[in-house]
């Protein structure tokens, strides 16, 4: 049921479904650069209706025999017509100065990173739900033993109150008994309230109705944690860096070669129409008076094909190149940076956990003998009290040494659990089969 729960708090988390389209969004880039090789086809059409004044100064010619000059002055002459023209163009990128190859490699590193992140968001997830499966578990022990000390209480009560009666005891032995019943009363209030809480938070990790929840039983005792070859430079956030590192090694390798001339092959089926054009001069005809207009019904250029290729070159960009790649090297030097202080952090981090969890299985052990101390303790106090050798508060106080004890023997046991995940999540191994309770 466990392995269930958690499984549910996968599905249902919404960091990890927005990290999910995060990444969906990523790899349709990403296939998005591979595709700039795909061949592109393109159709456009255009239609129009013009007018225009030309204005002409010409070297003036005399005809040689009327003496007549021509085009003496400025000429002006009216245009005006209709005219069609469509497209067919197919385009095909064939050399992209190796900016779709380090592009392409760039976008596949940063991939990389997001999903070793998403892994460690699943590794905080697993966490946050064991943890509260712990506490659950830690405030039911309590509340056991809660329970059996206010029924020994209620017991010892009993006894106290035939003792009274039969004038063996006095009241104040009554009374600290009911001081202490509601001390515990008190304790048991506060427990209920912090477990509702819990369940809830459970609910809403899991998506599990809270009815469901109270019925499932959580077991706590202490983790055996599976060795493994892993160390801490195998966590996802030292793998998620050495990704973005090689991302910007493809981006300064790509800044690089922005130099490169970009080919592309180009072929286009053409079809144009000028039609109903006017073109007015200010002549007329020497034997008639109307003035030569010309007129041109259609002008029609069908099929008209093109083939061929086109380079574009950069030769100087004023220093943009120069800059891009200064910043990618300052850029990768921050990844560098952190990755080297992320490497110390985590080192120390990890000698830390082992050492913590050393120390937790040893109190542990400590902690059993202590508490198997208290509880011989706590009978030898309730027989000696019932024959008088000891005072009303020396049996209280052997009843709270007691579970004093229990509490921390419990609490040390959900510590020691929580130091065993850290010290999985320290070598980037976490994974439910590797915690063998």
């Amino acid at each position: 049921m466990e392995l269930k729960l958690i499984s549910l708090s996968l599905e249902k988390s919404y960091v990890l479904k927005e990290v999910g389209y995060d990444l969906s969004i990523d790899s349709i880039t990403h296939k998005g650069i591979r595709q700039n090789f795909i061949p592109t086809l393109e159709f456009d059409a255009s239609y129009g209706y013009g007018s225009t004044r030309i204005t002409a100064d010409v070297p003036t010619i005399q005809l040689p025999i009327t003496g007549l000059n021509l085009f003496e002055g400025d000429t002006q002459f009216n245009a005006k017509g209709n005219i069609l023209n469509a497209n067919l163009t197919a385009k095909a990128l064939l050399f992209s100065g190796l900016q779709v190859s380090y592009g392409s490699k760039a976008s596949s590193e940063k991939i990389k990173a997001k999903n070793f992140m998403l892994f460690k968001e699943r590794a905080d997830i697993i966490k946050d739900v064991i943890d509260t499966f712990d506490k659950i578990e830690l405030l039911n022990q309590s509340k056991h033993v809660l329970e059996a000390g206010i029924l020994r209480l209620s017991k010892e009560k009993e006894r106290v109150q035939k003792a009274i009666n039969n004038g063996l005891a006095t009241p104040y032995d009554r009374g600290k008994i009911t001081a202490a019943e509601l001390n515990l009363a008190s304790e048991k209030t506060e427990l209920y309230g912090n477990l509702n809480l819990l369940y809830l938070k459970l609910s809403m990790l899991t998506g599990v109705e809270i009815s469901k929840l109270e019925a499932q039983k959580f077991e706590l005792k202490p983790w055996l944690v599976k060795s493994n070859k892993n160390t801490f430079v195998d966590r996802p956030e030292v793998k998620a860096l050495d990704a973005s590192i090689n991302a910007y090694d493809y981006k300064l390798k790509m800044n690089r070669n922005l130099f490169l001339p970009k080919v592309q092959a180009l072929a286009s089926l053409s079809y144009t129409n000028l039609f109903n054009a006017e073109f007015d001069t200010p002549y007329t005809l020497p034997t008639l008076s109307d003035p030569v207009n010309l007129e041109l019904n259609k002008l029609e250029l069908f099929p008209a094909y093109f083939v061929g290729l086109g380079m574009k070159w950069d030769i100087f960009t004023g220093l943009k190149h120069d800059n891009e790649i200064q910043k990618t090297r300052i850029q990768k030097s921050i990844s560098e940076n952190k990755k080297a202080d992320a490497i110390e952090k985590l080192e120390l981090f990890n000698k830390k956990v082992l050492v913590g969890f050393e120390v937790k299985n040893q109190q542990i052990l400590y902690k059993e003998q202590e508490m198997q101390v208290a509880l011989n303790t706590l009978n030898l106090a309730i027989k000696s009290y019932k024959i008088g050798l000891i005072s009303i508060s020396d049996r209280l106080k052997a009843e709270t040494d007691y579970q004093d004890v229990v509490f921390e023997y419990y609490k040390l046991i959900a510590e020691q659990r929580m130091v065993a995940l850290e010290l999985l999540i320290s070598t980037g191994s976490l994974q439910l089969q590797n915690l063998n309770p």
